[in-house]
This record gives C-alpha cells, sequence and structure tokens, in this order.
C-alpha cells in the first residue's frame, strides 16, 4: 500500500502553513494526476490540525474547514482513495480534553490515562464514529503512557502506570480490530520503548515492545532529519537517517516490511527543512528499498511533472512484489558502508563516508541502475566501490533510472585533523592554501555528540567556521546552512584560497553544553595534504 501524507505540504509545528480545506483538495487533485500517469497511490491521509480542538476528534476545525471533510472524503471515494486520519494516542496535542476525558487526564494537561475514566472508552468510540464516515486508516501519535490522574501518581510507581496504560491502550485497539477488520492502524511517536530517534550515534539496541505488531500494521522509524553524519550534500545526510533508525527496528525485531520509514517527504516547509524536491529520486528509491510494504510519501505533489510521475511508477514497478529487503553491512548511523538487500536480484547501497569505500556484495552479474553523479562507482561481481557520501541501486537485470545529477560525489584528501577538548570550544589553526572543506563535530565532556537547536536561525549559526588569507577574510559555503528543527551536531564549510600564504581557520561552538570538537579540513588538492 502507497499512502499520500499532506503533511510537509503544509506545517503548523516549525513554520506556519496551515491545513486548510483549499491545500487538501488542491494535494487531493495532484495525487489523482499523479495516479492517472501511473504512480501507485493507494490513500490520503489527512494529518495533524483537522481537528477542532473543542471537538473531542468529531468535528473539524472552522473556519478552515466550514463544511467539514465530506468533500474530501467523496473526492477520495471518487478515485478510488482509501481516507486516512491522524490523532494523537493519548495526549491533548493542541487539543482540549472533551468532558468524558476529564476524568482521566493527568496534572499536567497532556496525557490522558487509559485504565481509569472515561478516556478510552470515549476514544475508541471517536475511531468507530470515523470508521463509519468511510475513514479505514488511523495514525496514533504522541503517546505518553506514563500519564495518570494526581491521585493514581501518588499511589502507583511510574513502570506500573506505564505497563497498565500500554495494555489498556493495546487491548481495546485490539477489540476495535476483530469488529473492524479492514481498519490500519499506524503507530507513530510514544510506543518505542527506548528513545532512538534523536540521535544516531548509539550502538544498537532493542527499542519496542514487539507487542504492538499485534495492533499496529506498521511501525515509524522517525521524522526525516540529518543524522550524526555529516554529509555533503546535506540531504545525504537525511537518507543516512531514515536507513539507521529503520536498521534500528530492524534489529530490534520488526520486519522491515512492517517498519513505515517515512523516508520521503517533500516540501515548501520547516518540517522537511524547506527541501523543495532537492535529491527526490534518491530519497524515493531509498524509501522503496527499505522495503516496506506500507509506505507514506509525504509532501507537496504538485512539484512533480508528467516526466516525474513516469520515472516514479518505472522505480515502483522496480519494487513491487520484492521480498522484504534485509539490512547488510556497516551501521548507518556510525557512518559504515551499508546495504538493503530485496532478494537475490536487487538492492540499494550507500557509503556514509568522506572517501571512497568498498561495499562486499553477493556474487551475482550486478548492474548498476542508478547512482548520483561524480565518482564513478567500480562494480565487480562480489563488490562495489562508492565514492564520498554515494549511493547506488543494483540489479540483475531492470531498466536504467539514470544519474542523480544535484547529487556529486567529488573525493578529497582528509589533511589535517583536530580533537579540542578545552571550554570554550574553539580553535584556531594555519593551513596551506587550496580547495579545502572543514567538516565540524561537537561533543559534550562525556564524548557523546551535542545536536544544538538554534530555533528558527539557520543550523550553521550554532558553530562557526570563519577563515582569513592575511587579513583579507574568504568567504565560505555552508553546506549546513538550513533552519533544522530537530537539531544539528554538525557542520561543513568551504573554501578556496589561492596564492601562497597560509589560511588562518578559525572554528567556534556556541552551544554551552560543547566541550570538544572535533575538525577536520579535506583537500581536493593531494599536494594540499
Amino acid at each position: 500500500m502507497t499512502i499520500y501524507g499532506n503533511w510537509s505540504a503544509y506545517d503548523e509545528l516549525s513554520d506556519g502553513v496551515p491545513l486548510t480545506e483549499e491545500l487538501a483538495m488542491r494535494q487531493l487533485r495532484e495525487v489523482v494526476r499523479l495516479k492517472s500517469l501511473g504512480v501507485r497511490f493507494d490513500a490520503y491521509l489527512m494529518d495533524a490540525f483537522w481537528f477542532d480542538p473543542d471537538g473531542g476528534y468529531r468535528t473539524w476545525r472552522k473556519p478552515n474547514w466550514p463544511d467539514g471533510p465530506q468533500g474530501w472524503l467523496d473526492v477520495c471515494a471518487e478515485h478510488g482513495l482509501i481516507p486516512g486520519l491522524w490523532f494523537t494516542a493519548n495526549t491533548l496535542c493542541h487539543i482540549n480534553p472533551a468532558q468524558a476525558w476529564k476524568d482521566s487526564v493527568d496534572a499536567n494537561n497532556w496525557g490522558m490515562c487509559c485504565f481509569q475514566g472515561g478516556f478510552l472508552a470515549d476514544y475508541v468510540d471517536v475511531l468507530g464514529f470515523w470508521y463509519g464516515q468511510g475513514i479505514r486508516i488511523f495514525k496514533l501519535d504522541f503517546a505518553d503512557f506514563t500519564a495518570a490522574p494526581p491521585g493514581l501518581k501518588a499511589e502507583l510507581p511510574v513502570e506500573e502506570i506505564r505497563a497498565r496504560n500500554q495494555e489498556a491502550f493495546r487491548e481495546a485497539l485490539l477489540g476495535f480490530r476483530l469488529t473492524h477488520p479492514d481498519a490500519r492502524f499506524l503507530g507513530f511517536n510514544g510506543f518505542e520503548s527506548v528513545e532512538y530517534m534523536d540521535r544516531t550515534d548509539r550502538p544498537l539496541e532493542c527499542v519496542i515492545d514487539l507487542r504492538w505488531l499485534e495492533v499496529f500494521d506498521s511501525i515509524y522509524s522517525g521524522d526525516p532529519r540529518p543524522a550524526d553524519v555529516p554529509c555533503v550534500p546535506f540531504w545525504r545526510s537525511v537518507d543516512i537517517y531514515g536507513d539507521h533508525t529503520t536498521r534500528v527496528l530492524e534489529h530490534s525485531g520488526v520486519p522491515t516490511g512492517r517498519i513505515d520509514n517515512c523516508g520521503f517527504m517533500a516540501g515548501p516547509t520547516g518540517t522537511c527543512c524547506w527541501r523543495g524536491k532537492a535529491m527526490w529520486k534518491g530519497m524515493f528509491l531509498l524509501t522503496l528499498a527499505r522495503g516496506g510494504i506500507l509506505n507514506v510519501l509525504y509532501g507537496d505533489m504538485s512539484q512533480f511533472d508528467e516526466a516525474d510521475a513516469i520515472w516514479m511508477a518505472k522505480a515502483q514497478a522496480l519494487f513491487e512484489g520484492k521480498p522484504q529487503s534485509v539490512g547488510f553491512g556497516g551501521v548507518p548511523g556510525s557512518g559504515e558502508a551499508y546495504g538493503w538487500a530485496l532478494g537475490e536480484d536487487l538492492c540499494a547501497v550507500v557509503n556514509p563516508q568522506p572517501t571512497p569505500s568498498d561495499i562486499d556484495l553477493v556474487e551475482r552479474p550486478w548492474r548498476i541502475l542508478f547512482t548520483d553523479s561524480g565518482f564513478v562507482p567500480a562494480l565487480s561481481e562480489g563488490s562495489i566501490e562508492l565514492g564520498p557520501y554515494q549511493m547506488a541501486i543494483l540489479g540483475i537485470d531492470g531498466p536504467s533510472f539514470g544519474v542523480q545529477q544535484d547529487c556529486v560525489s567529488q573525493v578529497r584528501k582528509r589533511a589535517y585533523c583536530l580533537v579540542v577538548d578545552r571550554s570554550p570550544a574553539k580553535m584556531t589553526v594555519d593551513f596551506a592554501p587550496g580547495d579545502l572543506r572543514i567538516v565540524v563535530r561537537q561533543r559534550d565532556a562525556d564524548g557523546r555528540l551535542v545536536r544544538t537547536f538554534s530555533g528558527s536561525k539557520s543550523a550553521a549559526s550554532a558553530i562557526s567556521i570563519q577563515a582569513w588569507q592575511v587579513d583579507v577574510e574568504i568567504p565560505v559555503v555552508r553546506h549546513d546552512d538550513k533552519v533544522v528543527w530537530s537539531g544539528m551536531s554538525w557542520a561543513i564549510a568551504d573554501l578556496i584560497a589561492s596564492g601562497e600564504d597560509p589560511v588562518r581557520i578559525f572554528v567556534e561552538a556556541h552551544d554551552p553544553l560543547v566541550a570538544k570538537l572535533e575538525v577536520e579540513i579535506w583537500s581536493a588538492d593531494a599536494q594540499s595534504a
């Protein structure tokens, strides 16, 4: 199943673009257009903020939806699209408690108890109400199973509250599914047992109670964001994030077919860092290569023209009917080369490293079906050498998908590495002129990577990178010059300096949590190294 999700066509959290009926219907028309050109879309998911905050999830927000959802539902039915809705699980995210929920609310007016009070029974009634209106996909988000009214919080340990909330919620959904067998449930934030989405540098560990697979058709692996792996271009780090969190869930025992990797998010809003459609082809192929039976494609579909649609449909056909994927190679978030195998005749490979890297393959007569521009991969039957930050799709047969021109893999030589361990975290180094790249990672006193949240400012504001030659400042090009809602732990800047005078490079981290800087200088000119 391929679901269109309209989040990132609008964004009311990290941006100010509201969900309106006009926007939702415009995207519906675009989905219908792409569908007519061969792109597979089975469903349309209406994401957050469709609801009236005082309506207990039973009424739609006015004036954005003056006549409610019927027009949207009718057009979905006309074009064979299954409608879906977003709900919180048991929290009050931009919604006020309905009367039936009030005796379940915790002291901070955020979460609701699932085993005491009227919340859960009314919640199940809400799901049934929308099922009766034709909704078949239910996206459940922002669970908080530590929630309980103040009296219970005083009586019971938090672990018992968590266990009883989870059991009650799970049993309620299982009961609902018995009487509504064609309902589909998507599990999002809050169902993990270990927080793993904020950092990608941790060792693999089990992060979810597999009993949730009895309830949910898919478990999501995190909204797209940069990994803790510095990359040029920036968007490859976002690809690596999706690969890493999918690998974490696979390691935890979730079949990759049941993982919603949420890897495709293209749009004009803050939630996807105003990505637009940059490097969208690699993003699309990696979303498919992670092997989910259920894939959600988010964003503004008006960006994609007829040629794009034909390419998308061809890519979907390549992966249609393939076995669920199996991860191989290294751990993506550790910057180790890795891949996804879908049976014996199709795989995706990625090199997250700043140098060329070999990836071992099962010996087959492989062909390169798609790759990034720049470095030319060296392919044999048993391995492939990829360039820096490069990805490729390999098959035994199948059509060519061309070369991704807006992602260029270029080889540089590391010329200098310095770890600064002092506070404040700043350094100055002199270096030979040339075509240089400065890569910075920031850590706390215990050596853990630090993500700095810059709010509405560019991530580049968190780490200063400046350069002078004699007394003249040299312009630097920042690859991390993005407003990133999730924070960033790294920075990359390029500069070009000619002549013979040394270049003085100054780096400073402004986050008070940063105690150590790792600074590397890479040169495009081997002589400078």
